[in-house]
């Protein structure tokens, strides 16, 4: 068991919890430069004197946008002005559930991964699919953008696979398993057990809590570990495909180096097929093997381009700190 400071979590999943933290840390990087180099800023230019006199008189922006019939434009600024916000507070909620696990304070961590993984990820989701139809939600209704308002499974998956098309990522993740361990109050899915975490009592057929039982403050070591084994067999799933979702909408700011991309995204899948193994086969998930297939065969192919010949664990562990491939 590593006992470093408060740290509780045992060694073999280490390099899942640092799987998801470096996802975590690739994309607080991304927020950081993308402030400093201003790419969530936004330039207009006036068509004539006329157009500036109307902005200059107007008290409210998004009037002026609507006078001027500037949907687009009004639609490319609310989603730079969210964007950052919104991956903030998602990498803070992240942040925060990663380090109560590594605490073992489970009911903790449950309760603050919900948000960040049903309600920011779903409008980032919204962004990406329509960006307009996401301004104007916002500004005429925003209670349209509520994950919860969204319908069942069906819908979420639907707007997930819209998702994965866009980043070009359907090979590796499967929209309907995305929605269902999002939403899910099932046994495989965070929306039960971020339930349990938050309410002392639950009474969904799918989630009620036991008769002699209050939901999680009995929890001692040998739940500790069935609830680390879930958490650390799913949210790096997660946070990967937040990661490719969250890299495609800056890209749609700025372009970022293909160089820096393809060495972050080597150590990330290093990092995968490091964890993999490592997954109690309890947890194991065909969709989650399906992921780990894909991106095997990813590296693969660019190993074969690069004629570098097949990668050996020995390989991923250097690949993981370095981003490069094998000499």
């Amino acid at each position: 068991m590593n006992t470093f400071g408060e740290t509780v979590l045992p060694d073999f999943l280490l390099p899942a919890h640092d799987l998801c933290f470096l996802n975590h840390n690739i994309l607080v990087e991304l927020l950081r430069s993308g402030e400093e180099s201003g790419i969530f800023s936004q330039k207009f230019e006036f068509i004539n004197s006329a157009d500036k006199e109307a902005f200059e008189q107007t008290q409210d922006v998004f009037s002026w946008f609507e006078i001027t019939s500037r949907s687009s434009e009004r639609s490319e600024l609310l989603k730079r002005i969210v964007f950052p916000a919104l991956l903030s507070d998602f990498l803070h909620f992240i942040y925060e559930a990663l380090e109560n696990s590594r605490k073992g304070k489970l009911s903790v961590a449950y309760s603050l991964i919900r948000k960040p993984i049903q309600e920011n990820l779903f409008l980032f989701e919204a962004i990406a699919a329509d960006t307009e139809q996401f301004a104007g939600y916002l500004i005429d209704n925003p209670l349209k953008l509520r994950a919860g308002k969204a319908g069942g499974l069906d819908a979420h998956a639907k707007r997930i696979a819209f998702v994965l098309n866009a980043i070009a990522e359907e090979d590796r993740f499967d929209a309907e398993y995305l929605a269902q361990i999002r939403y899910a109050k099932i046994e495989d899915g965070f929306d039960g057990i971020c339930n349990h975490a938050i309410h002392l009592f639950t009474e969904h057929p799918e989630i009620r809590t036991e008769p002699l039982n209050i939901n999680f403050i009995f929890s001692g070591r040998e739940q500790h570990i069935t609830q680390w084994y879930y958490l650390y067999s799913r949210l790096p799933y997660l946070l990967f495909y937040a990661r490719r979702l969250v890299e495609y909408l800056c890209s749609t700011f700025s372009r970022t180096a293909p160089e820096y991309l393809a060495n972050i995204e080597r150590r990330v899948i290093a990092g995968t097929l490091l964890w993999a193994p490592n997954v109690e086969n309890t947890y194991r998930h065909e969709k989650i093997d399906k992921f780990v297939e894909a991106t095997r065969n990813r590296l693969d192919k660019e190993c074969e381009n690069a004629n570098c010949g097949p990668v050996k664990k020995e390989d991923l562990a250097l690949m993981l700190k370095t981003g490069k491939l094998p000499e």
